[in-house]
């Protein structure tokens, strides 16, 4: 009887979850849309201004999150036991901070893309569904996460020259799309207890399509490096819940 009511609570559960991931998949795919639709009412030219704005007005501020950054990272690897919480601490940062940039500059598809991964983010960090604690990854893990911290933090465009240095410094993180969505993809690239796909998908997607954007509407090549790690999170994440859902119908769990 016990192993029954057991049963019958964790398909309860399975149910509630699958139909929020529904709603949420459902409002992502919207606003992806809209995102998408917003980010050519602006001719190329009107863009590359406004980020180089951003970026010019906000360079202190964004030398400060490197900082964060680093501290984050250092932190984070470091103390293993608060490991997760740190990243997750980073992530949310880093989306809150895009978000209140995006707001302050007006950028219409920035607000809403910053303020739905925000959200998600929050909603799955308070039902303690997020895991970053870098366990069990592979080779093709570490190696898109560590490539995307990489060109987050040393981001080779928007900044005045000498860029090689100024982008070590002043790179728009934490404000502006590209810098911020690898960033974001990276954090997850180190993770593998995938529940929340609607999240992974999301960041995937945006980080995919404003790497083709950057490249083909502002000729920003660096952006090939969000292309690649955006690619890898969706495909990762497509991977692993085909093999899931297999491994529950093996067991029986799904019928």
């Amino acid at each position: 009887m016990e192993i029954t009511t057991k049963e019958r609570s964790n398909k309860k559960e399975q149910k509630a979850s699958n139909k929020l991931g529904l709603i949420l998949g459902a409002i992502s795919a919207v606003i992806v849309i809209m995102v998408i639709i917003f980010t050519f009412l602006r001719t190329p030219e009107q863009i590359t201004t406004m980020l180089t704005t951003i970026a010019s007005d906000l360079q202190y501020y964004f030398l400060a999150t490197h900082v964060i950054m680093l501290l984050s990272i250092i932190s984070g690897l470091v103390i293993k036991k608060f490991r997760s919480q740190i990243f997750i601490g980073f992530a949310i940062f880093l989306a809150l901070s895009a978000t209140i940039v995006s707001c302050i500059y007006a950028v219409i598809p920035n607000i809403f893309m910053f303020g739905l991964i925000l959200s998600l983010l929050i909603l799955f960090s308070v039902q303690k569904k997020l895991d970053l604690s870098f366990q069990n990854l592979n080779a093709f893990d570490i190696i898109f996460g560590v490539a995307g911290l990489l060109f987050g933090f040393w981001y080779l465009h928007w900044v005045n020259d000498p860029m090689w240095l100024n982008a070590l410094l002043y790179s728009p993180l934490g404000g502006v799309n590209c810098p911020t969505l690898v960033s974001l993809t990276a954090v997850f690239c180190f993770s593998k207890k995938q529940r929340f796909n609607v999240l992974e998908l999301t960041i995937g997607t945006f980080t995919t399509y404003f790497g083709f954007f950057g490249i083909f509407r502002l000729q920003a090549y660096v952006d090939i490096a969000l292309v690649l790690c955006g690619i890898y999170l969706i495909v990762r994440n497509i991977v692993y819940t085909i093999m899931t859902k297999e491994q529950k119908i093996l067991n029986g769990q799904i019928v």
